[in-house]
């Protein structure tokens, strides 16, 4: 014997209407309720995280400036210089951006241009778009435990929100907060955000997802972990992590309408951010072109 249980339908009567005029209003209420189940309790946060701290140093005597930038990670960053002094700033296009492989420092000398420090801006890039890839587009595991399953709610350039380069080729799972997320591949963890909370529907909450980002060394790949619990990383930078190895819990920050893992694999570009969303062929045991939208996957 089974049941089956429905959710109660919602009657609302209106006895000095006529029956359209009923119907219409009851409509409009639906759309209203529905309209504020979506609407976020929580504010936009006060501060941006980064993945982690850039280390430079700035020195001045004799008229020489020096900087020096290192790289504290271990894949290859890109640091791009500017400046507000035309004269310096052309200078700085010169080398501009500088790329430091992993773990590595540098130092950059200006003369007769005075004290600059604190004027220069640093924006970094992660990794090196000139590498080439060593790849067969294959990841052999989902980012969820052995034995697990989970619906893919969209996934391999689908609507309706991965419609852009970074997040093209991106796939999101019906994770719950507190579900174990694991790493697909081995590598170093170069990137970790964790102190967000709360979630909202607008582009304004894009840059405050917790994440955890990963990178293989061997293929020059990056894998990315998003919209993860707060304060849920199992991982720091700088740690080198196995295939299947739990490295945060799944949640609900940045922009995201429900519950979710937002999971991406990516490669370094000259683009705007810096990274794109990378194609695969395959992904645990699932040919991707196959794939469609709430199947179950299981790993």
């Amino acid at each position: 014997m089974s049941c089956k249980i429905t959710a109660p339908t919602l009657l609302i009567n209106f006895p000095n209407l006529s029956r359209a005029k009923g119907q219409l209003l009851t409509a409009l209420i639906l759309v209203a309720l529905a309209a504020f189940r979506k609407i976020s309790p929580h504010s936009l946060p006060k501060q941006n995280l980064q993945f982690f701290k850039v280390n430079i140093e700035e020195m001045y005597n004799d008229d020489e400036y020096q900087l020096i930038l290192r790289n504290p990670v271990n894949c290859p960053n890109r640091f791009f210089l500017t400046c507000e002094e035309s004269s310096v700033n052309t200078l700085l296009k010169e080398f501009s951006p500088v790329l430091l492989e992993a773990k590595k420092d540098t130092t950059i000398t200006i003369k007769g241009h005075g004290d600059l420090k604190n004027k220069i801006q640093i924006k970094l890039k992660l990794g090196d778009p000139n590498i080439p890839l060593q790849t067969t587009t294959v990841l052999k595991s989902l980012p969820f435990p052995k034995g697990k399953s989970y619906k893919l709610l969209q996934g391999n350039n689908s609507g309706p929100t991965h419609n852009s380069n970074l997040s093209r080729y991106a796939f999101d799972f019906t994770m719950s907060t507190g579900d174990t997320v694991t790493s697909t591949q081995n590598g170093y963890v170069v990137g970790v955000i964790d102190g967000y909370e709360g979630w909202g529907h607008s582009d304004k909450w894009k840059p405050y997802a917790n994440q955890v980002m990963i990178y293989d060394a061997s293929t020059h790949l990056f894998t990315m972990y998003g919209h993860l619990k707060q304060n849920s990383s199992m991982v720091e930078v700088g740690e080198f992590i196995t295939m299947g190895q739990p490295i945060a819990l799944s949640g609900q920050t940045g922009q995201a309408s429900e519950e979710h893992l937002h999971f991406n694999v990516l490669q370094a570009d000259d683009s705007k951010g810096g990274l794109k969303s990378y194609p695969l062929d395959s992904i645990g045991n699932y040919k991707v072109n196959k794939l469609k939208r709430y199947q179950t996957m299981s790993n």
